[in-house]
């Protein structure tokens, strides 16, 4: 039987009582996210994502204090920006971005996928703001503040998702 994603699974996960998000695909300012393992499972190391972006969207700039992320790109195109480094990223390419060191990146005009391990504790924000969105916009500075919360200091908004 299929989870439902509906508002009150989302009620449920803000009161506690949400299954393991694990293996549930979600949608993240219009990019489709399933977590494949949790910070839990990894022992506070990390956790893994996978992410079907649409075209033309990414996180505007920022920062992880708390670890590195790695992408591997496993379709379409990406184009990050790595401190003051550009790179293309197409299927079979690794991107690794190490601890503070503001980025952002966006997938192509075709959109793309990618397996992307990120700073412990990171899917929390990914989850929690997915959440919100699906009953009702979320105010920007609520979002920041729930990255923040779970390690993404954003250094810009401009762009963010594709919004803006």
């Amino acid at each position: 039987m299929a989870l439902q994603l509906d508002a009150e699974f989302w009620k449920d996960s803000f009161r506690g009582t949400l299954p393991l998000m694990k293996n549930i695909a979600f949608t993240f300012h219009g990019t489709r996210m399933t977590i494949r393992l949790t910070t839990a499972e990894t022992g506070g190391a990390y956790a893994l994502v996978e992410m079907q972006h649409p075209g033309n969207v990414g996180p505007a700039l920022h920062v992880h204090p708390r670890g590195p992320e790695s992408f591997y790109v496993l379709a379409g195109e990406y184009t990050f920006y790595r401190g003051d480094e550009l790179i293309i990223a197409r299927p079979g390419n690794g991107v690794v971005i190490p601890a503070g060191v503001p980025h952002r990146y966006e997938a192509g005009p075709a959109g793309g996928r990618a397996l992307v391990i990120t700073p412990p504790g990171l899917e929390q924000y990914f989850f929690r703001i997915a959440g919100q969105l699906s009953l009702g916009p979320v105010p920007l500075a609520e979002e920041l503040a729930i990255a923040a919360e779970a390690g993404q200091e954003f250094l810009e908004t401009a762009g963010h998702w594709g919004e803006g």
